[in-house]
């Protein structure tokens, strides 16, 4: 009976592995992330997925060693079990989906990835950061291209003041599509935020490129290269936002100012006229008189 009594402990520990990956399979298949093609070919996305990848391996196996507490004596073999049996389940579960189901996995993956994608935006908007996350990148085994699921990544990086994480998964989304204007402008924001002003002016550009109808986006690049005291350019700029809309006061404002800078007094002319037939009362009026008058002809 005492020689039977090792054999009966390995078979109880085998019984309880197998519990364990049972229930947690499907969370393993989930988190899998670095399986995706485009993870693994790409640097930028590794930087970004894989360090968060092995901070939950590492919190799973600690919590997997747990419960083993009452095997310790049989822990080596135990976990050797555990690699032989999940390795053999995802090449199982691989040749089932990827062979036997052929393109329909395609359109179903896609529907997976926009579910998850949507569960997360729920999520982010709850400020549920790290469920939300996790959602994300979820979403991206089954749609690595998903643009959404990238946007949505970045901005859990970025409320959570992980700066460096969120311009790498933006930069990754402009690989995908150069003229994705809300990742140009997210980096324009996150370089201007962070004094960066020349950076930031170049990612604006990069979305007024894709939307040329936005007023306000020539006018943060006016305002950002009249800071850098790059007037011409500036000129140009806030020219193009009156050009869309030549009424408003607040773009004449800055096309008098930057032409009496570059003491264009043509220009300024110009603009005066057009705010005193705006707002015949601006404050402003006079001042700007007094100063196209003192340009030289």
């Amino acid at each position: 009976m005492l020689n039977i009594l090792p054999f009966i402990l390995i078979i109880l520990s085998l019984v309880v592995i197998i519990f364990v990956i049972v229930r947690k399979y499907p969370q393993l298949l989930l988190l899998d992330v670095e399986t995706l093609p485009e993870i693994k070919t790409a640097r930028s996305k590794n930087r970004i997925i894989m360090r968060k990848s092995e901070q939950r391996e590492k919190q799973y196996y600690a919590n997997f060693k747990n419960k083993l507490t009452p095997f310790v004596k049989l822990l080596k073999k135990i976990q050797l079990a555990f690699r032989i049996l999940v390795g053999k389940v995802e090449r199982k579960a691989g040749d089932k989906h990827d062979i036997t189901e052929g393109y329909s996995v395609t359109k179903e993956k896609v529907i997976t990835s926009k579910g998850l994608v949507k569960d997360a935006q729920n999520d982010l908007e709850q400020e549920d950061y790290p469920t939300a996350e996790k959602k994300f990148l979820a979403s991206l085994k089954y749609d690595s291209k998903n643009k959404e699921a990238y946007r949505g990544l970045a901005a859990v990086y970025y409320a959570q003041n992980q700066v460096t994480e969120a311009k790498e998964t933006y930069n990754f989304l402009l690989q995908l599509d150069p003229d994705d204007e809300d990742a140009n402008v997210k980096l324009g924001e996150i370089y201007e935020e962070e004094g960066n002003k020349e950076t930031a002016v170049g990612y604006y550009q990069q979305a007024v490129l894709t939307n040329p109808n936005n007023p306000e986006r020539f006018l943060k690049i006016h305002d950002l290269l009249f800071y850098l005291k790059h007037y011409e350019t500036a000129l140009e700029a806030i020219q193009q936002a009156l050009d869309i809309e030549p009424q408003n006061p607040r773009y004449v404002d800055n096309f008098i100012e930057t032409s009496i800078i570059l003491k264009r007094k043509d220009l300024a002319e110009e603009g005066y006229k057009q705010l005193r037939m705006i707002n015949p009362d601006n404050q402003k009026l006079e001042i700007f008189r007094q100063r196209i008058d003192e340009i030289k002809d």
